[in-house]
């Protein structure tokens, strides 16, 4: 189900995404990420992603659900929904469609999972993030996952529209000694597309 990892390298270009950058994509709420991502993928570049965006990816979708249901179905108050929460009473049904719309999500995307973090030392590289910046766990997930891409020879950008992600990203990379990955915006990457094409 998972592709290796090791000692994989991507013969074409390959650009890591952040969860926030698939929903984007996806739900249509950033035009830019959408034409961005198309053009990326006309010219061949593969988007990669770590396994945990799918886990990201899920719980959007049943926060959306869940409050949709409540606040539409069952007229509820948002102080009400936003209680509840955390104790979503989804069922098998909804869950169906959330899987139809994660293989949606990969399929639009053309989206390759990994599993970068495989071992001890990758583990590690997380654990010393975590305890090194003020990134919440799933930020550090992906930015230790987008280095050890880089490291592995398998991208060398990292697209998140996240700025303190981006800014805490700069200055772990520099601990680090490290010159990859590339942490850009969508509006970077937009504009870096425009330089080459100059």
């Amino acid at each position: 189900m998972q592709k290796e990892r090791k000692n994989k390298k991507i013969e074409k270009e390959a650009i890591y995404i952040d969860t926030n950058i698939a929903l984007d994509y996806i739900t249509g709420r950033n035009a830019e990420t959408i034409s961005v991502l198309n053009k990326l993928k006309e010219r061949g570049s593969i988007i990669v992603s770590s396994s945990f965006l799918v886990m990201e990816a899920a719980d959007f979708k049943k926060n959306s659900m869940y409050m949709t249901k409540k606040a539409m179905d069952e007229k509820w108050e948002m102080r009400k929904i936003m209680r509840g929460v955390d104790q979503k009473d989804l069922k098998v049904g909804d869950f169906y469609n959330i899987s139809d719309w994660i293989e949606d999500l990969k399929n639009k995307l053309k989206l390759e999972l990994y599993d970068f973090l495989v071992d001890t030392d990758t583990w590690e590289l997380a654990q010393y993030i975590s305890q090194n910046s003020n990134l919440a766990a799933p930020d550090v997930i992906h930015l230790s996952s987008a280095i050890i891409a880089a490291q592995s020879g398998i991208c060398k950008i990292f697209i998140s529209n996240d700025g303190f992600l981006k800014k805490e990203g700069e200055k772990i990379k520099e601990q680090l000694g490290i010159s990859y990955p590339d942490i850009l915006t969508v509006s970077e990457i937009k504009n870096k597309e425009k330089g080459d094409s100059k």
